[in-house]
């Protein structure tokens, strides 16, 4: 027997559904007992999951290829991405899976094996996003901060960098500046990183960017309190010595409370918005920052200090900043005649940092989806 929909013809034996989940979800069919016919009939065309283990709305949006040639998102999974070894939710990370199963495990089986049972957290898989807050709270509740150098400066300076730094930082450059009037706190999360006397505050934290960013201004508060602006910076991130300075006065001479410099065209990044768009030295105004190198006010700090909790790999915040400070009323823009070049692309798949986070079982595109829900935030990073 095969059913149409969007004009092919499919065996329903071949579109996996998880029929309670179905109940759970749609209350007319319960007790149904032709689940399978009505999925193909209503419950593609209306988005609704078959599975625990598939997202629609997730897969829509991280697949937009799905819609060539399949009438469906989850049809063009089964057919396609299954068969390719992408993510069907947020909820999976098949990278994880075939590291902790086996790469000999097939690509298209992983999916039937998930929904048998043959799941865990550690093997990549939550059960539900709730899973994902207590792993959360075990990573952050588990990092010990080290203070190295953490005395108030003698020259008062109006503002804070904060940097991420590991052996091959970038820092060099242009920390060694002395009419810098800006303040730097290093934070090694690898300790063979160490560049002695660099600093006027020196920690040392294994997590990532994020938790020290929690941790620290939970303990430390002090330090955070003393500045104007904070610039949150990673260690690839290559800038000129003085560009720092330019961004710091920029945002006080507008009034910035979410800004970043802009990114040259051989920089690594996700948003096109981000980019530099010349020498205009007006802030352009964006729904959002990358969380490579946010430049926060004081008050947008104790505005986003909640989420830094809240995602540990760092995914999402970029959307969700943007929209908490927009709605406080604050004012979020890019510069663009002061253009930075970040140096290394994320590698998801093999990536240090993301096999970091693996290992802790951390999924950083449930972050970004627990995020962007919780808080009703876009899925793009745009001009405005």
């Amino acid at each position: 027997m095969t059913v149409g929909f969007g004009g092919n013809r499919y065996d329903p034996a071949a579109i996996p559904i998880d029929t309670v989940f179905l109940d759970e979800q749609v209350s007319k069919l319960a007790g149904s007992q032709d689940h399978l016919r009505h999925y193909l009939a209503c419950g593609l065309a209306d988005g609704i999951d078959p599975t625990r283990f598939f997202s629609t709305d997730w897969y829509d949006w991280q697949n937009p290829d799905w819609c060539d040639g399949f009438a469906a998102p989850y049809l063009h999974y089964l057919a396609v991405g299954r068969a390719e070894g992408r993510d069907p939710s947020p909820k999976v990370d098949v990278v994880r899976y075939r590291e902790c199963l086996g790469a000999s495990i097939s690509k298209p089986a992983i999916y039937g094996r998930i929904l048998s049972g043959v799941r865990s957290v550690a093997a990549g898989v939550y059960e539900d996003l709730d899973q994902l807050t207590q792993l959360q709270r075990d990573f952050w509740g588990n990092i010990a901060v080290l203070a190295h150098r953490k005395s108030p400066p003698r020259r008062k300076r109006k503002s804070l960098v904060f940097c991420q730094a590991g052996q091959s930082a970038c820092l060099d450059g242009w920390v060694h500046t002395e009419e810098r009037d800006w303040d730097l706190l290093v934070n090694y999360y690898d300790a063979k990183g160490l560049r002695y006397g660099v600093g006027e505050y020196v920690f040392f934290q294994k997590g990532t960017k994020f938790t020290a960013m929690k941790l620290l201004s939970e303990r430390f508060p002090e330090i955070f309190q003393a500045y104007d602006h904070v610039m949150f910076i990673d260690d690839d991130v290559e800038v000129e010595p003085g560009q720092i300075d330019q961004m710091f006065a920029a945002c006080r001479a507008h009034g910035l409370d979410l800004a970043q410099m802009s990114l040259t065209d051989d920089s690594a990044c996700n948003w096109a918005a981000l980019y530099s768009r010349g020498q205009n030295p007006a802030p352009r105004s964006v729904s959002g920052v990358e969380i490579m190198m946010p430049v926060l006010s004081s008050r947008a700090l104790g505005w986003i200090r909640p989420t830094l909790g809240q995602s540990i790999s760092g995914f999402g915040l970029d959307l969700v900043w943007g929209k908490i400070v927009t709605d406080k009323g604050g004012r979020v823009a890019v510069l663009d005649h002061i253009a930075a070049r970040h140096v290394r692309g994320a590698d998801q798949a093999g990536g240090a940092y993301y096999q970091y986070l693996r290992r802790h079982h951390i999924n950083a595109k449930a972050e970004l989806w627990a995020l962007i829900n919780r808080y009703a935030a876009g899925r793009e990073l745009i001009a405005v």
